[in-house]
Order: C-alpha cells, then structure tokens, then sequence
C-alpha cells in the first residue's frame, strides 16, 4: 500500500513500475524564441472544499476515487469512493472529523480515530469498495502476471482476509506489516503465490541468453590396461583390480 504527500487516491497495491514521461518539444523558425504560449498560460484555481457534509463528502470522493501518476497504483471506481465518503462522514459526523484533523483541502483517513470509530471506517471501506478487483488490477497490469494467476491472487486475498489489510493500511496511513499477527500477511501472501502461480510465471518473457562456455576445454578420459607378463607356469594369476599388482593406467586428454 502506497501513501503519498500529494492529494490522491489511496492505492491498494504498490509494485514495482516506472514512471514515464513524454517531453515534447517544438523548433522555432525565427531568430528569436517564440514564448507567446508560455507567457499566456491559463491560470489554475485550486478547487476549495466546504467544511459542511457535502464538502466532506466530495473532498473524500476525489481522496478516494483520483489515480495518481504512478502507473502501479489503482483507485476505485467514484460510485465506490463516494459510497465510502458519505458513510463516513454520517457515521463520524462533520464536527467529529474536523476535532480529529481532517482537513477538507488535504484529504486522508489516516487520523486518530478511537478503537471503535477506527474499526468503523475499516467496515465501511470494505462495504463500499471492492478492493479485489484492485488486487487483480495490479497484478495483472503490464503482463506482471497472466490474468487466470492474477484472479487466483485476487480471489485468495480476499478468502484469506488480506484485503482487511489493505484497507487497515490506508486508515492507519502505513505499509501493511507483513509479520504482524504472527506473519498472518507474509504467511498468506506466500501460500498464495505458491497456490496460483507457476515457476514459468516469474520467468521473465523473453530468450535466456545462452551459457557462457567454459574457461578450459573438455577433456576425454581414455584408460590404457597394460597385462602383466608371466614367466612359465609360475606367473600370478587372477591379480585383484587396483591392487599391488594391478598395472592398468588411466590417462587424461584434451579435446581438439
């Protein structure tokens, strides 16, 4: 779970995907550059949200329901985000979420919520939105993973409860922990992966470049066996393979 200073959604999952950004650029024909579009720029107007229930309201929606610009982030749907705005705000009241700092400007959940108020917002979230199909979103976004393994992933997420842990995430402002309640996260993250994905899944989808060869050549092992010769009857027989009296040679040889 990614938090941001900037105002925007509250992700569910965060991978790892860069940022890209297009710059275009425009010649200039004449001696002199033209500045004409940037001297006339359009001014912005940062939007002011009422401190009243609709204001609330609507500063939470867009908290919930903006995309931000990394591209490995997911934001519900607005009917869900505004489904979510309006039952917290008649839940904890307008006065209540100002007293707990709740600026309608720089909107966030992650505030000093009592234990039972705090468990609350964490039920109304998980009432209102459906955080997976964001799960599934993300993995399988940019090919991470093949949709039927993304599916898996989403469905066993929110069977083992995993997706609690997302939301807890987004109320308490932090990175779900994944060892806390005895490595329930990490443990329920790994029987996942094990369960839905295959080892060609991790693989990445491209030619693995062949193996470098060795430093030193091969080599081949012939073996020269030498018979010991006997004199008249009296010559030893039967002589035990590898002892005293064994005379066979092994020779190694390089490969040409």
């Amino acid at each position: 779970m990614r938090r941001s200073r900037r105002r925007r959604a509250a992700p569910v999952v965060a991978g790892v995907v860069a940022i890209a950004l297009t710059v275009v650029s425009a010649g200039c024909t004449t001696s002199s550059w033209d500045t004409s579009d940037i001297d006339n720029t359009t001014p912005t107007t940062v939007k002011k949200y009422a401190r009243d229930a609709a204001g609330l309201t609507e500063s939470l929606t867009v908290y919930l329901s903006t995309v931000g610009q990394d591209l490995d982030e997911w934001s519900p749907p607005r009917d869900q985000a505004r489904c979510a705005a309006q039952r917290v705000v008649r839940r904890l009241t307008v006065d209540h979420l100002l007293e707990l700092g709740f600026n309608p400007q720089k909107a966030t959940l992650a505030l000093s919520y009592p234990p039972d108020e705090r468990t609350s917002v964490v039920n109304i979230l998980a009432g209102c939105i459906d955080f997976s199909q964001g799960v599934l979103e993300m993995f399988s976004s940019y090919l991470k993973l093949p949709l039927a393994q993304s599916n898996c992933m989403a469905k066993g997420f929110e069977r083992l409860g995993l997706t609690r842990d997302l939301i807890t995430a987004i109320v308490d402002g932090k990175e779900p922990d994944p060892f806390a309640n005895s490595d329930r996260y990490a443990a329920g993250v790994s029987s996942l992966a094990v369960d839905c994905m295959q080892e060609d899944d991790l693989l990445p989808n491209a030619p693995l470049p062949p193996l470098p060869e060795p430093a030193n050549p091969s080599t081949t092992t012939s073996t020269t066996t030498t018979t010991p010769a006997f004199e008249g009857d009296d010559g030893l027989e039967g002589i035990e393979p590898g002892g005293p009296l064994d005379t066979t040679t092994t020779t190694t040889t390089p490969r040409k």
